[in-house]
Order: C-alpha cells, then structure tokens, then sequence
C-alpha cells in the first residue's frame, strides 16, 4: 500500500502562465522552502488532477519537468518522490540579452551555403574586399532600404559589421570628440558605449509613451547653445529599452526641432521590421541630415554581424573615412548570404514569422506581468517596466535569486548616476514555457514576495 502524500496541493495563481507550469512553479517553490521534505510522494497523477480540477495530461507534464530538473523522480509503481539531488535549486531563465527567436532553420542554412559558390566570383578570397562592400551587396541593401521606406541609393549605402558597427561610423562621422550626443534618457547602451569612447558627452532627453519628446529636444538644444558639435541618436520604431514607437506626427516634430537647430539626426531602426504601416522613417523626412542604421541581426540571426547604413548625400566622405579607422570590410561571404536571402524572399517570409512570435509573446507577457506595464509595444522583444534606481536594482537583485536574470538596471540609462531607472525584459532568448515561468517568477517578485522562500 502506498503511503500517503502530505503535500497540501496547491497551484500559482499566475495569470498568462500555463496550468503545468503553474502547477510544476508551486511545487518547485514548495520544495525549495523544505515545505515538501525529500522523500515525500507526491499525489497519483489522476488524484492530484481531481483535487486541483486539472487535466491527467497537465500534471503528467508538470512531473516530468521538475524530473528533468532533478527535483523529483519517478519509480514503476510506487509513484513520484521528492528527490536530494539539487533540491531547491532553479533553472535559471536569461532575460538579459535581447535576441530574436530562432528565424532560420538548418535547412535554409545549408542550402544557402552550397550556393555560395555559384554566386561569387572565383576570386573573392584572394583580394580585400573593399571598404564600404561590393557594388552588387550595396545595391541590395539600398534595395532592401527602399523597401523598409528609405529611399537611398547605392553610392549613399555602406556595409558594416552590424548595427552596433553602423552607431559607431555615424557617431565618429556625424559628432566630433567633445561634442554632444542627445538622447533619450535611457537607450541603447552599445550606443552610449560608442558615444563615451568617442569622447562625447551625452545629454539626457525625457521621453514618453511615443519615445523622445520633441518640445524636450527643442529646451535641450537651446540650453547646449550652437556652439560645438552636436547630434541626435534616436530611436522611433520600438525603442530599446521601452518599447515605444512614435507615431507620425512625433517623428515630424522631432524633424523639425532638428532642422530648426540645424543638427544631424542618427536614426537607429533595427527594429524597422516591426514599425507599423503609415509611419514614415526620419530618413524619408529629413534624407539631408539622417544617418540611418539598420542591421539584419535582430529580423534574421544575431549571428549575421552584418549592417547598414545610409548617410546623408553631402557626408559620404567622412563616413568612409569612419569606416575605414574602425574596420577593413565585411566579409563578402557572409554580405553575399545576407544578400542572398533578401533576394530570394528567406529575410521577408523570417520578418513575418518573428512579427507573429513578437505578437504572442508580448500578449504572454502583458497576461502576466498586467499593470507593471506602462504599455505593451507595438513589436520586438523587450519591455521596459520604469521605477526608481534604487528599487530597479533591488528587483534585479531578487530576480537573480529566483533564478531570473534581467538587463543590469544602470546598462541603458544615459545618465547613471540618476534616480531613475528600470528593468528590461527580453523576451526572444527563452522558450515560451520557460519565459511564462520566468515571468511569473519576476511578478512574484515585484508583488515583494520572495519566490523560493528566499528573504529580501
């Protein structure tokens, strides 16, 4: 006869996280508190899914992942056992790294390899390639741009070792060392790493839901004066870190501001895959003084360091001369691969298929994290929940310990050492069972609790 279970059953009521998972995440806690003492059986699957009002199949698949976390094991015809071996510890979820979901399958891959060769010149590799990419890779990124909206043509298009590549030409071309950066108070941090190397100071912007705040933009420069270099990165189609996307009439103001104090704008778009339809890039609305960056990083792989940018018509010499102090050229293989998929309509059919995931995955997280949220963007893979610094790194600190890692709260804000701060969420890296977990985790976490029993 088996002997009894003495587990008072239970399951999170975590919205957006599903049953097994919320049923595997109560028992995960239950043990790592020592409320379930090792040894102790668990309930038969059909009992606990009768008490709990959950399907046999739910709690099936709640068991078998604690198993494969070595929480508990199971043995023919006795039932389901707390086990000794890494009691209490956790799968740790990374949320700190803003990558795409996986876009492109192994197939796809080889069969673009085996293709190189009937692409590419028999003597691409015995010669340097040159600087700013071959004639025939700059006019399809300058195809590939008019089809995101900006109308560039090839003489204006240099290819770069990825985005973050692009920032660094266009802050080295655009802004002299000892000028100013303007920026959202909190951005991209590979940009402000860019800028501080340069030797720039940066100048914080406030923001809002829509991102920068043009009549903030407009009191910056006037405080700055005219003397001195000075220049504006931006970020208007799903900000990082906040997520926000200005609408049409947020990026004219923004373009105006800009002319009227007659400054050059960096636009950071690598999230133009997901700018929704009628809005305008600022490179359309003000070609003369933009320098776009895009990349393929974050619509295709984050492997393919390869990038672009567009410089305004009268800068083309000094962004070549940019480029050339920071690298030789891109690879021409790994341009022609890119090159390749954006031709044969792989970047198209991989852009449709992140913007359906971005969808689902941004709604799982607006079920479970709700009124955290100041709003859920528009697209992409990462959220901005906004707080105080000194909250954001207790928070940060406490998702660690319930095994939740999350951006550095200081990594994007343009001035560290303010009050404000905040924790981005990225969503891309993780499995959707394991980002529901994580979330619900880090939820747990905000209410001030302590997910694994853990004091803070």
């Amino acid at each position: 006869m088996r002997s009894p279970s003495l587990w008072e059953a239970r399951i999170m009521d975590t919205p957006g996280m599903p049953p097994y998972a919320r049923l595997a995440e109560a028992l995960r806690q239950d043990i790592a508190t020592g409320s379930i003492d090792v040894g102790t059986r668990l309930p038969a699957h059909r009992e606990l899914a009768a008490e709990l009002g959950l399907a046999v199949g739910t709690v099936t698949r709640a068991y078998a992942v604690l198993e494969r976390e070595g929480l508990v094991r199971g043995e023919h015809g006795r039932g389901t056992f707390v086990t000794g071996d890494d009691a209490g510890a956790t799968d740790l979820v990374d949320l700190s790294v803003n990558v795409s979901p996986p876009a492109l399958g192994a197939k796809v891959l080889r069969q673009a390899l085996e293709g190189l060769p009937q692409t590419l010149p028999a003597d691409v590799l015995s010669t340097y390639p040159e600087p700013a990419g071959s004639p025939r890779h700059r006019a399809a990124m300058a195809a590939w741009l008019t089809r995101q909206g900006v109308g560039a043509s090839a003489d204006r298009v240099l290819i770069t070792h990825g985005a973050q590549h692009a920032i660094t030409v266009a802050l080295i071309a655009a802004s002299a060392s000892g000028g100013s950066v303007f920026t959202e108070h909190c951005t991209y941090p590979g940009a402000l790493h860019a800028a501080r190397q340069a030797g720039q100071r940066l100048v914080p912007v406030a923001t809002d839901e829509l991102g920068m705040v043009a009549e903030a933009l407009d009191a910056a420069l006037r405080a700055c004066g005219r003397g001195g270099s000075r220049t504006v990165y931006v970020t208007p189609t799903v900000h990082n870190p906040t997520g926000a996307t200005m609408d049409e009439r947020r990026r004219r103001d923004i373009v105006q501001v800009c002319r009227d104090h007659d400054v050059d704008i960096i636009e950071d778009e690598v999230y133009s895959i997901f700018r929704p339809d009628g809005l305008t890039p600022l490179a359309a609305l003000a070609p003369e003084r933009t320098w776009y960056v895009n990349g393929l990083s974050k619509s295709l792989s984050p492997s393919l360091r390869v990038g672009v940018l567009a410089v305004p018509e009268a800068h083309g010499a000094r962004a070549r001369a940019a480029l050339q102090t920071t690298t030789h050229a891109v690879s021409p293989l790994m341009a022609e691969l890119v090159v390749r998929w954006i031709r044969d309509g792989t970047a198209e059919d991989a852009a449709m298929a992140l913007r359906a995931e971005s969808e689902e995955r941004l709604g799982i997280a607006a079920a479970v994290l709700g009124g955290y949220l100041p709003f859920v963007p528009s697209g992409g893979f990462h959220l901005w929940l906004p707080m105080s610094r000194q909250r954001a790194e207790e928070s940060e600190r406490l998702a660690a310990r319930a095994g939740v890692l999350v951006t550095p709260s200081r990594e994007p804000m343009t001035a560290p050492g303010g009050e404000e701060g905040g924790i981005r969420l990225c969503l891309g890296g993780a499995a959707e069972s394991a980002l529901s977990l994580a979330l619900g985790r880090l939820r747990v976490v905000l209410e001030g609790g302590s997910p694994h029993g853990w004091a803070g």
